[in-house]
């Protein structure tokens, strides 16, 4: 019986190897960080530690670049969270469009296919980017509403 070379025993081990490697490449999102002045990413970098693994249904995903001013869940429909980004055009505190859940002001920006909902803060500002797929789109601002109240003042 001729003997196969180890090269050749280990191949079906690379190519499993460079498959899930590739599989895993596909999954992360590219995302733009802000660029908020140096003394909020320690800011953000409380938040992004006090962020949910998991919000509502939707796992915790890789962002690139990878930044502490970045967090996204979901897979298909992807919710997108940066932190330290600036206060948004036609903000008002009496505006319609914005809202206080428990002891956040949001501000909503309606965007094509997604909302844009901004945390207003004192330290700095956080926008949370929903698709409209979820209808139902109070949950994540209670969610993340809590991380950023825990963290944020």
């Amino acid at each position: 019986m001729p003997r196969r070379s180890p090269l050749s025993r280990l191949a079906p081990v690379f190519v499993a190897t460079a498959i899930l490697v590739a599989g895993c490449q596909g999954s992360v999102l590219h995302v733009t960080p802000p660029q908020p002045v140096n003394s909020v990413v320690p800011v953000c970098n409380r938040l992004n530690d006090a962020l949910p693994n998991l919000l509502e249904h939707l796992q915790s995903r890789p962002t690139r670049p990878r930044s502490p001013l970045v967090h996204a869940w979901g897979n298909v429909h992807p919710v997108v969270l940066r932190c330290g980004v600036p206060v948004p055009n036609g903000y008002s505190d009496t505006s319609p469009q914005t809202a206080k859940v428990n002891d956040v002001t949001w501000f909503q920006q309606i965007e094509g296919d997604h909302v844009v909902w901004t945390a207003i803060r004192k330290a700095t500002n956080v926008e949370l980017t929903i698709p409209t797929h979820y209808q139902e789109q109070g949950a994540f601002l209670v969610d993340v509403g809590e991380a950023i109240s825990q963290t944020i003042p």
